[in-house]
């Protein structure tokens, strides 16, 4: 049975619209999001 998920900008939420963090990642010597696009939804 799926269910559906509400996607929630936040005010905190390093991501711009349309990504969300999987986590961090080293870039540059220090830790950033790692922001990814989200999934297309299928028809």
């Amino acid at each position: 049975m799926a269910t559906k998920t509400k996607t929630v900008k936040k005010k905190d939420d390093p991501c711009w619209k349309g990504y969300h963090q999987l986590g961090t990642k080293i870039k540059g010597g220090k830790k950033v999001p790692d922001c990814v696009p989200e999934a297309k939804k299928k028809k």
